[in-house]
């Protein structure tokens, strides 16, 4: 009996086991905690301000190419609706580039802060627009559009096309006279018709010169709102990822540091001795 007992196996002691693991666990934690936060939070910001410019670039180059086929093909009246289209399509350009870069960057800051913040705690940063971070991504920037240039005058049209030598139109009916067996000069019944036909041959073709004045004018102007709306955009999306960066790692600080002071707590008081 003596030496069976002298072979038991020692008892397990299962609360110190669970003791040791714990503290383990605790000091991984700490570790998360001191690992540079801010160094991801500028890495979160930096790859969200590349995706959502990569996002503005593509959707500006289909705006552009949008306002170009307008400009081409609409008539005077589409022409003349062009800038009121123009801003609205500008509107939801803006609405699809701030909603990316909502999504992208709030998800990213929530998977770098999960780790750090207690188990139960509050998603961060918060659904709602009372968090500083979310008010500050969610917020709509305002990008002024140009107004295009004054679409060209019916006299200036008429101007552009004599001395584009469209006058040779007005000439072309007296022109002709002769070939059909009519003189030029003498026929004086047919004369008038003759000069009205190259008046109205002439007033054609200055306003065929002040639609296609007009077209590369609106196509200009197209060309202008993608260059501004890419300027200001890049600009404020620049401005914005710097100011959120500093907010978000202001916040994440106290987060961290909460529950850093949480861990060590319950490290101490698991220590040996401890209370």
């Amino acid at each position: 009996m003596a030496a069976d007992h002298l072979t038991d196996p020692p008892p397990v002691d299962r609360y110190a086991d669970a003791v040791r693991a714990r503290r383990a666990e605790l000091r991984d934690v700490r570790t998360v905690l001191l690992g540079g936060h801010r160094i991801e939070v500028r890495q979160c910001v930096t790859a969200c301000r590349l995706a959502a410019s990569a996002d503005l670039a593509e959707a500006l180059a289909g705006l552009g190419r949008e306002l170009r086929y307008h400009a081409a093909r609409a008539d005077r009246a589409g022409r003349a609706v062009l800038p009121s289209l123009a801003g609205m399509a500008v509107g939801r350009l803006v609405d699809r580039v701030v909603a990316g870069w909502v999504v992208g960057l709030l998800a990213g800051l929530r998977n770098l802060a999960a780790p750090r913040c207690a188990p139960g705690a509050p998603l961060w940063p918060a659904v709602t627009a009372v968090d500083p971070v979310v008010a500050l991504v969610q917020r709509r920037p305002s990008v002024g559009l140009p107004g295009p240039d004054p679409p060209v005058g019916a006299a200036r049209a008429l101007l552009m096309g004599v001395t584009g030598g469209t006058w040779r139109l007005a000439l072309l009916p007296a022109a002709v006279l002769p070939a059909v067996g009519l003189p030029a000069v003498g026929g004086r019944a047919v004369l008038p018709p003759a000069v009205g036909l190259g008046l109205a041959l002439l007033f054609a073709g200055a306003r065929v010169h002040r639609t296609a004045a007009d077209r590369a004018r609106l196509r200009r102007w197209a060309d202008e709102v993608v260059a501004t709306v890419r300027a200001a955009l890049d600009t404020e999306l620049a401005r914005r990822a710097i100011e959120v960066e500093r907010v978000a790692s202001t916040e994440l600080d106290e987060l961290v540091a909460h529950r850093l002071a949480r861990v060590d707590a319950e490290l101490r008081a698991l220590a040996p001795g401890g209370s």
